[in-house]
């Protein structure tokens, strides 16, 4: 009886150890990131008109690496998707727009799932006009200027952009 006793103790103390290693609901995600979260949705237009369908935007925080995308839909509406889940850490995020990609079958691309593959940060020499669904501003955080906080919580980032 006493080996049984002993045995539960020794598991019961392991529980207890894992549970304190790995905390349970309030600790770091698998990002790392320990803080308040939030969830960020809105709408883009541009001269008034919402920005074309398939469009991407694209968040990265200006200190820790995290980044979100979201599509938008037909009436100029995206929402985030943060794929360490949980929501997005609050915190200083600057914004850029993607163009939908379109491959030679006509199969629209994901660019938010290329972002890994490509330096999405920085304009491309030569290779972006003003002829698209935006101004090409707009496709880099270096010449964009358009910035948004997030807080804890549901978040609403509307961005009005002018294509003069």
């Amino acid at each position: 009886m006493a080996r049984i006793a002993l045995r539960f103790n020794v598991l019961l103390l392991t529980l207890v150890a894992i549970f304190a290693a790995t905390g349970c609901g309030g600790g770091a995600a698998a990002d790392g990131f320990k803080g308040e979260r939030g969830q960020v949705s809105g709408t883009i237009t541009v001269d008034g008109q919402p920005l074309k369908k398939g469009c991407q935007v694209l968040f990265f925080a200006e200190k820790g690496g995290y980044s979100a995308g979201g599509a938008v839909d037909g009436g100029g509406k995206y929402t985030l998707n943060y794929s360490k889940g949980g929501g997005l850490p609050i915190g200083d995020y600057l914004v850029q727009l993607t163009a939908p990609v379109v491959l030679g079958s006509k199969e629209v691309v994901d660019p938010s799932m290329m972002a890994a593959k490509m330096n999405v940060g920085k304009i491309q020499g030569g290779g972006i006009t003003d002829s698209g669904p935006f101004p090409s501003k707009y496709s880099s955080t270096t010449t964009s200027t358009l910035q948004f906080k997030v807080g804890p919580k549901q978040n609403t980032a509307d961005f009005k952009l002018e294509a003069k």
